[in-house]
């Protein structure tokens, strides 16, 4: 799990923030830095595909209802790699799915 906390897009997401990126904050990255950690340790305690699939869901809508609440921070980049991250993180812990695996669960990003 470790190197998957290496892998969060909020990395890069403080870098881009420190060069001036005006998109990113302190306080977004932190939100989103604690949906990911819920998600990784989700992913950790799933024994089934079923409970993978469940963290996919809370992940998803809980960066739904982030972006909802902090004015739609996430645009077309932060999207793709935030569902890229998602999806690489349940391939390792043994999902197998072609395709975006957010799409049927998120709304507003």
């Amino acid at each position: 799990m470790e190197s998957l906390v290496k892998q969060k897009p909020t990395v890069h997401w403080t870098e881009r923030m420190i060069e001036g990126e005006e998109l990113f904050t302190a306080t977004r990255i932190a939100k989103s830095d604690k949906i990911l950690d819920t998600y990784l340790f989700n992913l950790s305690k799933a024994k089934e595909t079923s409970e993978i699939w469940k963290a996919i869901e809370i992940v998803t809508k809980a960066f739904d209802k982030l972006n909802m609440d902090d004015d739609g921070f996430i645009e077309s980049s932060e999207r793709e790699e935030l569902s890229g991250f998602i999806k690489y993180a349940a391939e390792t812990y043994g999902l197998k799915y072609e395709g975006d695996v957010t799409e049927e669960y998120r709304l507003e990003w």
